[in-house]
């Protein structure tokens, strides 16, 4: 055993979870601008602000309105003569844009005193907005601009939940995807090991493939030569492979034996492609620095970090 075999099974096992994870992570971003997760998770926290009745008022509102994104209507559109581009759910408020929305909404501007103020908010139906300013109305404030401003305070707390929870279903888009997408393969991580630990043309395969990501394609690797490289990596393996070698059931020991190391192989590599693509890159940049000292990465690599990726994908 060699320093260098070591080194490429480990660089094999990381490209390979690198390839997965990309994929996982376009399947996520397809699933989540089909669904308009964050859009969703955005509005949720708005119906805590102004209440369900008075949602779609909220969304209509200029300062709201003005920062939906644009997109195409369908998949089909992409594929159209005549482009169909339509207006999808809002997906991120500054806080001084739902701040001005709101009182707009409420018109409390107009308030010149405090019982007014309470006049114009018990107007409002009932939500947490509601009482989140009755309860700054009756310890002692008239005035509407330090309304506004302590209200813009609970706002940005609000904001940020909502960032925390569309984080949250993120992640469980990942989980699922890469579940998914493991299952569907059959990559099975103690299998992968061992293929690579005995075949040395698999490991000088993956070795190559992985310089050649790291220096030509990185974060922005095309699904083309990626699928590609994906099959070509795993095609000694998954279930084709599994149901080839799997042990008769006469033998029934040898058989549940060899199926449950199938699940934890499964269970490892649905582990490791939910890190994350950034995550894989990183690792692989490190190893094939070691392995090749020369072919360092470039400048540009070296400057994108695993938090501005996974920004750009999960905004």
């Amino acid at each position: 055993m060699s320093l260098s075999q070591v080194l490429e099974v480990a660089l094999g096992l990381a490209l390979t979870y690198y390839l997965m994870s990309m994929v996982v992570s376009w399947m996520c971003q397809f699933a989540m601008n089909t669904f308009e997760t964050r859009g969703r998770t955005l509005e949720n926290i708005l119906r805590r602000i102004v209440g369900a009745k008075s949602l779609g008022q909220l969304l209509s509102m200029p300062q709201i309105r003005s920062l939906a994104p644009v997109r195409y209507q369908d998949w089909r559109s992409i594929f159209s003569r005549n482009v169909q581009l339509v207006e999808k759910r809002v997906e991120r408020i500054p806080v001084s844009n739902l701040l001005d929305a709101f009182f707009d909404l409420a018109k409390l501007d107009i308030a010149a005193n405090s019982e007014e103020l309470i006049e114009l908010i018990n107007k409002l139906p009932p939500s947490e907005g509601k009482t989140e300013l009755l309860r700054l109305v009756n310890s002692g404030i008239s005035n509407v601009l330090e309304l506004r401003a302590k209200m813009a305070l609970w706002f940005e707390g609000l904001m940020q939940q909502a960032s925390d929870m569309f984080t949250a279903l993120a992640r469980r888009y990942v989980l699922f995807f890469s579940l998914a997408l493991t299952l569907l393969l059959g990559v099975d991580s103690i299998d992968l090991f061992r293929q690579l630990w005995a075949t040395p043309d698999m490991r000088a395969i993956a070795s190559v493939k992985a310089q050649a990501y790291i220096a030509q394609y990185g974060y922005d690797a095309d699904t083309g030569p990626l699928l590609s490289d994906l099959e070509e990596l795993t095609i000694h393996i998954g279930w084709s492979s599994a149901l080839k070698n799997a042990p008769p059931m006469s033998a029934l020991g040898d058989f549940l034996w060899f199926w449950l190391l199938k699940l934890i192989g499964l269970l490892m590599t649905t582990i490791a492609v939910a890190q994350g693509a950034p995550f894989w890159y990183d690792l692989l940049r490190k190893m094939t620095s070691v392995k090749s000292p020369a072919s360092a990465s470039s400048p540009r690599n070296e400057e994108t970090t695993a938090s501005e990726s996974i920004s750009r994908a999960y905004g």
